[in-house]
């Protein structure tokens, strides 16, 4: 899981959304709304889709933004899910990054090559994963 989360606001446009991602290197993050609560996830998919393909708009001369190209409802995970059914979840819904939420907190991102270095090591569970970078439960 990463954490701090590198997010995004629901207000932003496509363009600057997509230059954070390049940026990191990231291939979605959450989006907060107005609330700082989130409400959905971009992926590089959705900013490619939303540029190629803009949504239908009347103010054609304003960029378009995340919100209207974001995929929601977002799945999450919870931070002491079991490995293996946080990557079923991936594989059933064919997303390569969940949003991690603890107790209605959005507090991580875990991404298919997070699974894979726990595939690699050997970890089966969180409190594997937890345990080997010295975070306590």
């Amino acid at each position: 899981m990463s954490s701090p989360v590198v997010t995004v606001r629901a207000d932003t446009p496509l363009v600057p959304a997509a230059a954070l991602l390049a940026a990191h290197g990231f291939t979605a993050a959450p989006v907060l709304g107005r609330r700082g609560t989130l409400i959905g996830i971009v992926t590089e998919s959705d900013l490619i889709r939303g540029r190629v393909a803009p949504p239908a708009r009347s103010g054609a001369d304003t960029p378009a933004l995340v919100e209207e190209v974001m995929t929601t409802p977002v799945e999450t995970v919870r931070r002491d899910d079991p490995v293996a059914q946080v990557a079923a979840l991936m594989l059933r819904s064919c997303v390569r990054s969940l949003p991690v939420v603890d107790e209605g907190e959005l507090v991580g991102v875990v991404t298919r090559r997070d699974l894979l270095r726990a595939v690699a090591r050997h970890e089966e569970t969180s409190a594997q994963v937890r345990r080997r970078r010295g975070v306590r439960s």
